[in-house]
């Protein structure tokens, strides 16, 4: 349903700034959702069809994505307030994103990274974006997940994504604001505690429920559940010796659109939804890609992946005129793999992530909640040949590092 604010008369100045076309008028506005229920939590989302004249007198016929914050009153609203995931996408769209993309552009680094910004509203918290599905940009499929040939373009965009953003920090440091150092674990904010200790709950429940599980495992994972949060705080720690990047905060299958040749083969890849950006390690960006979004013959391939995109990022931070501290491919290694509790982390999301049974649920709670939809959901989630395939092989490779002692 569009919003009763969202008109002809309140397109069209905002339209004509975009094209440059002070004679541009926009003649038509309609609308269509573009999520399916149970698909977003996080925000409202519409497509837009606008048909609008410019100043030659053609009439063109586009699309946009609408992205609207959730009301208040609505329960996960509350967590995302705390945690200012609306202000810091609107930066990311209105300041940060223009900004990476002249400084690529700049350093004959082509390519888009992300769709283009229409409007930022503060006073609606809404977006108006690009509709990259003009362009022929899709998503890939997040229950089957991702090959090698789609992994390496993802990997390809994260370090140009990565070195636009360290090049931004040095140029234009006013641009980045306060809620960009705000993460799931940061020590300050307290609403995602639950969420974490809540679908850590839920990992425990189904590796109690299989006796080999709950025998190998199952008194560390308890052990471990009053320590997640700190955890998870020290895998975002970084000093000064460590490589610095503005990470994505949320790279998984829905949030990466590719462009695909005649032959069906893909030849790009942007990112979308920036809600959870934050400044920290690269690892950490790498670790919940890796985990929830790979295919298992994929994930075999780690070091291989981890070592290709270092040499790209190195590679673009030279085309952009790096002239700081950058780690030898030893010491990114070694803080690629401190970090391995991230894996961990991520994989509480997955089952949800490559879900595709019947339970359908809208409401967020319902992924970490012990309520009866809750647990009901949560069950259903991990009865899956591959998320407990996957369980599996991640718990025994985690134990056998030592991940799953307490610290």
């Amino acid at each position: 349903m569009l919003p009763n604010w969202l008109t002809e008369e309140y397109l069209q100045p905002r339209l004509r700034t975009y094209y440059k076309d002070d004679q541009l008028k926009v003649l038509k506005v309609w609308s269509k959702p573009a999520t399916e229920k149970g698909q977003n939590y996080m925000s409202t989302m519409i497509r837009i069809h606008v048909d609008f004249q410019k100043s030659d007198g053609l009439v063109q016929k586009k699309t946009y994505i609408v992205k609207e914050a959730l009301a208040e009153n609505i329960p996960q609203a509350a967590i995302f307030i705390e945690y200012d995931v609306y202000n810091r996408e609107m930066d990311m769209y209105e300041f940060v994103l223009p900004k990476m993309k002249e400084l690529l552009e700049e350093a004959g680094l082509k390519g888009k990274l992300t769709a283009d910004t229409i409007v930022v509203d503060r006073e609606h918290s809404t977006m108006i974006l690009e509709d990259l599905a003009q362009y022929n940009y899709v998503n890939a499929d997040r229950v089957k997940q991702l090959d090698l040939e789609h992994t390496k373009l993802t990997l390809k965009m994260l370090a140009k994504f990565h070195a636009a953003s360290v090049i931004l920090r040095q140029r234009h440091p006013e641009l980045i604001s306060k809620s960009l150092f705000t993460h799931f674990f940061s020590r300050d904010k307290k609403g995602y505690t639950e969420v974490y200790t809540g679908v850590f709950r839920a990992l425990l429940r189904f590796v109690n429920g299989q006796p080999d599980l709950k025998e190998n495992y199952g008194d560390k994972l308890e052990k471990l559940l009053n320590f997640v949060m700190e955890y998870g705080a020290r895998v975002f720690d970084v000093s000064e010796r460590d490589l610095q990047t503005l990470n994505h905060g949320d790279c998984w299958t829905t949030n990466i659109m590719f462009q695909y040749d005649d032959a069906g083969s893909p030849q790009t890849a942007v990112a979308i939804d920036f809600q959870f950006s934050n400044i920290t390690s690269p690892a950490i960006d790498l670790h919940y890609f890796f985990t929830v979004s790979l295919r298992e013959e994929v994930q075999e391939m780690e070091s291989i992946l981890v070592d290709s995109y270092y040499h790209d990022l190195r590679e673009n931070l030279e085309k952009l005129s790096y002239k700081g501290i950058f780690p030898s491919i030893e010491e990114f290694r070694l803080q690629f793999e401190c970090r391995r509790f991230m894996c961990l982390l991520s994989h509480l999301f997955k089952p949800v992530i490559i879900y595709n049974g019947s339970e359908v649920t809208s409401d967020f709670s319902s992924v970490y909640k012990e309520t009866e939809e809750g647990l009901r959901f949560q069950k259903s989630i991990y009865d899956s040949e591959i998320v407990i395939r996957s369980t599996r092989r991640l718990l025994a490779i985690l134990n056998g590092k030592g991940v799953l002692d307490l610290q």
